[in-house]
């Protein structure tokens, strides 16, 4: 039994804090409450390290218990973190400095998928969603297709917060990393041929999703087969990042607009190519010339050819079985399990360090 305790704002984002993966930690994972307790101490966002407790550092310091930033997600990793790529963390607390271990998308195993990404393990809703969407959409054929695309009325959404600020413009090009959130904001109000929609809080004012009972059903009744092309950028592209985004214009009936370069793990699902559209490569300018040069009203519509429509009925074929499949989702939170059970392990199991602000060897 490894014994976690767990602090911060951001806990709740994290494998060991969602609902729907609680059975796969069951029998060696205990939750404490005092720091005095804990064999190790878990934290999700470097920013609730930064702000720990005093009581978790004053325990640190009198007991050596290792320190882990278990973080899903690269956007708070590179524009908060800073240092997405190291193991081994020096952060500066309220109460001094301490060693983390971190462990992320580029440090360990536990987010290298097998078969359906991670995040979608993390809300009974995704497995839900996608079982009759895509059952559904596994019925048509190219034919059919065309005349949906035929009939919308907006040819491009986007749905993403408005993040213009160009420090998120990060690059980590040894290991895939680059940060999307402007680039996407400046493609989405680059845009302006054909009718464009862009959704939500930061762009319309409104609700935020945060304020919404069940935002990820309000988002696709919104946008199911509402627009011609949907933009399914991700806030960062790491090669084994893949969240919800393009599964959810698939599975709305739109065409994703995606960025992902040949080493990112979309390609491992074997979309056809005239199913989705890629950017990688293209500034934010380059893209959206590329969109409107593509053409997505009505009448440039019809004149994407069969291929396109055949390629789109192929992909909601494959996804489908993909999704609908409830043994792949059984294994793939099996596998889940056993990563973070080893990546957990190997840190308890871990050399001792001389740790800064100690004085002594742990």
């Amino acid at each position: 039994m490894i014994k976690i305790y767990m602090a911060g704002k951001h806990m709740k984002r994290s494998p060991l804090s969602y609902s729907a993966l609680a059975p796969l930690f069951e029998g060696w994972v205990e939750r404490v409450s005092e720091p005095e307790q804990a064999d190790l101490y878990l934290f999700t966002h470097i920013l609730d390290i930064e702000e720990a407790p005093q009581a978790a550092i004053t325990a640190w310091r009198q007991r050596r218990k290792p320190i882990v930033l278990l973080s899903e997600e690269p956007f708070w990793d590179t524009i908060w973190g800073c240092r997405p790529l190291n193991r081994e963390l020096i952060v500066e607390t309220r109460f001094g400095a301490v060693p983390v271990i971190q462990l992320n998308h580029a440090t360990t195993s536990i987010f290298r998928f097998s078969r359906i990404p991670y995040y979608l393990l993390t809300n009974h809703r995704f497995a839900n969603a996608y079982a009759a969407r895509f059952a559904r959409n596994a019925a048509l054929d190219a034919a059919d297709w065309q005349a949906c695309f035929e009939a919308r009325s907006t040819d491009i959404a986007f749905m993403f917060e408005r993040r213009p600020e160009p420090y998120h413009a990060v690059e980590w090009p040894e290991a895939g990393i680059i940060g999307l959130c402007s680039w996407r904001t400046e493609l989405a109000e680059a845009v302006q041929a054909g009718t464009v929609e862009r959704l939500g809080q930061s762009w319309q004012d409104g609700q935020s999703r945060f304020q919404q009972r069940n935002w990820y059903l309000d988002k696709l009744t919104r946008l199911d087969r509402r627009a011609r092309m949907l933009g399914a950028f991700e806030n960062t592209h790491q090669p084994d990042y893949v969240t919800e985004k393009i599964f959810d214009a698939f599975a709305c009936g739109s065409v994703p607009l995606y960025f992902a370069s040949p080493e990112h793990r979309i390609h491992d699902f074997g979309l056809p190519e005239g199913a989705w559209i890629n950017f990688y490569g293209r500034t934010a300018r380059e893209a959206a010339e590329q969109l409107e040069g593509l053409g997505c009203s009505r009448s440039r519509v019809q004149g994407w050819g069969q291929d396109r429509f055949a390629a789109y009925a192929c992909a909601q074929r494959q996804l489908a079985e993909l999704f609908c499949n409830p043994a792949l989702w059984l294994a793939e939170r099996k596998r889940l399990g056993a990563a973070v059970k080893s990546a957990l392990t190997g840190v308890l199991d871990g050399p001792c360090e001389q740790y800064p602000g100690s004085g002594t060897a742990a």
